[in-house]
């Protein structure tokens, strides 16, 4: 999530605990909603050591305690013996709802690290949420404002952040049941074998990625702006099929009738189609088939980039390989970012010489000269 909602969260969480005076509690809320997020700092070194490491350790369980001893004992040489334990309880919380709030996103988080290096994610939230930012930060004033009922409005607001939350993972249970019915399997079946790209799997109730032994994979991940808009996503390896919907208010019925499916064909360039978010009755789905990648394995520093690359990506596709002077072009993308008529975020460009050796490499927005 943005920092905002972190902070929010930190604040209103830290004036419903038991704490030092009001306004350290809120400065420790602040301190430990923003400190797992020290890790975005490695973008300024390398961005692929950014989407290695970002929501890495700092994000793990083991250094929610960690960071929350620290600050503790920070609060112990700055207040004295009585500062610690409170202090301690607030971080706990705190970093524990900065970590609950990034595995609500389709980012991926690695809380389990450095024990394992795999990324989990709830899939219920877009990384920006203007509502739920709205209840905690709302929250947050009121438990500052006032004494007096201040904590009590503070309280019932942070309930509601936590049902519209849940209101959330009720959503995207039903759009993944919808995106499961859209997406069948069989014609899938037969096609994964050839694949270059990196395969993932499905497991409940997190995705789990990456994962080399699963052929096929189907996810629901959230779109800005509204809970009711899905991105629905079924890819093998070769292929990716794509759908946007938007769930009617009431979606908590399982539903008995197969969607009808309209397949386009899709030319994948810097930006995503414009497609409009379809009732799940009548769903458009963009077909999206991936270049044969080079063979790059004798090439350690080119297959190490690449490697990396495919690690973080979760629906990877090789959308342009392109002859250039003494040497090629290549160009990946992730699917999972997608949101209708944006620039894919995380393109990664290979410039390669004749010997398939790395001259240049990018990580951002679109290829310099994307189209």
């Amino acid at each position: 999530m943005d920092p905002v909602t972190h902070v929010a969260a930190g604040v209103l969480i830290s004036q419903l605990l038991p704490g030092p005076a009001r306004g350290w509690s809120a400065l420790a809320g602040v301190g430990f909603g923003l400190l797992p997020d020290i890790d975005y700092f490695l973008i300024f070194s390398d961005r692929l050591a950014f989407i290695r490491h970002h929501r890495g350790f700092t994000h793990s369980l083991l250094a929610m305690v960690l960071f929350a001893l620290l600050g503790a004992g920070l609060g112990r040489v700055l207040g004295g013996p009585r500062w610690f334990r409170p202090l301690f309880f607030i971080g706990l919380a705190v970093l524990a709802s900065h970590l609950l709030l990034d595995l609500s996103t389709s980012y991926g988080t690695q809380i389990l690290f450095p024990f394992s290096r795999k990324h989990f994610t709830l899939d219920w939230l877009f990384i920006i949420d203007p509502y739920l930012t709205a209840l905690l930060l709302a929250g947050a004033v009121a438990a500052l404002w006032s004494t007096a009922w201040g904590r009590q409005v503070g309280t019932i607001l942070l309930a509601a952040a936590g049902v519209y939350f849940l209101l959330c993972g009720c959503y995207h249970q039903q759009a993944l049941s919808l995106a499961r019915q859209a997406f069948p399997e069989a014609p899938f079946l037969g096609r994964a074998a050839c694949s270059p790209m990196r395969r993932h799997t499905l497991t409940v109730p997190w995705q789990v990625f990456p994962a080399e032994s699963a052929a096929f994979t189907i996810a629901a991940l959230p779109q800005p702006f509204s809970c009711r808009r899905w991105q629905l996503v079924a890819a093998d390896g070769s292929e990716v099929q794509q759908a946007f919907v938007q769930l009617p208010y009431f979606a908590f019925e399982t539903r008995t009738e197969t969607p009808l499916v309209h397949h386009l064909p899709v030319n994948p360039g810097c930006r995503v189609p414009e497609a409009a978010y379809r009732p799940p009755e009548d769903l458009q789905v963009q077909v999206w088939t991936g270049l044969p990648a080079p063979d790059l394995t004798g090439h350690p520093e080119t297959q190490e980039i690449l490697d990396q690359y495919l690690e973080f990506a979760r629906f990877p596709l090789l959308r342009r390989v392109e002859p250039r002077e003494a040497g090629q072009l290549l160009e990946w993308l992730d699917l999972r970012f997608s949101v209708p008529g944006r620039a894919f975020p995380f393109v990664l460009q290979l410039r390669l010489d004749a010997a398939s050796r790395v001259q240049h490499w990018r990580l951002g927005r679109c290829g310099e000269d994307g189209r």
